[in-house]
């Protein structure tokens, strides 16, 4: 079992799209964790950085590389694991994360989130469904005729009864 990194960072490039030759989305992402501590003085001072570079797959990948930007913080959640490669003949090696999950940090910013569907017509076929419920529902429609509202004008107006 490959170990699980969970925590804040900030993106140091825009997410990478590529395509593997079957067709499947991969992303790279590179992020930075960077710890501030108060010295004596009360000024916040940066102490240790450790930067990794995460990898997501498929519909998460398209995602993140549509979402996310350079210098961006972000919440995130993956397994650890070791890159080897060989180059000029010398091994080499580096930690890289397989991102679980991924998105802005809500500390100094807002999100609009948007739910994608497979093929993208998953809130279309929502949306119809809402409606085709509210054109049967009695208390989905309009006051009544006549007063209508909370009390039928006669107490409050459109005022609750509460």
């Amino acid at each position: 079992m490959l170990p699980t990194l969970n925590g804040t960072a900030r993106l140091i490039d825009d997410p990478e799209l590529r395509y593997a030759a079957s067709g499947g989305a991969v992303v790279k992402v590179r992020l930075a964790f960077n710890s501030r501590k108060k010295d004596p003085s009360g000024e916040w001072k940066d102490d240790a950085s450790f930067f990794i570079t995460g990898t997501a797959f498929g519909q998460a990948a398209e995602n993140i590389a549509a979402t996310l930007q350079r210098g961006m913080e972000v919440v995130v959640s993956g397994r650890m694991k070791t890159d080897s490669w060989e180059k000029d003949g010398e091994k080499k090696s580096a930690p890289s994360l397989l991102v679980d999950s991924i998105g802005p940090s809500l500390r100094f910013a807002t999100a609009r989130v948007e739910k994608v569907g497979g093929s993208g017509s998953g809130r279309q076929e929502f949306q119809q469904a809402r409606q085709q419920q509210a054109a049967g529902d009695p208390w989905g429609s309009g006051a009544p005729a006549g007063g209508g509202g909370w009390g039928g004008g006669a107490v409050g107006g459109d005022e609750p009864p509460f």
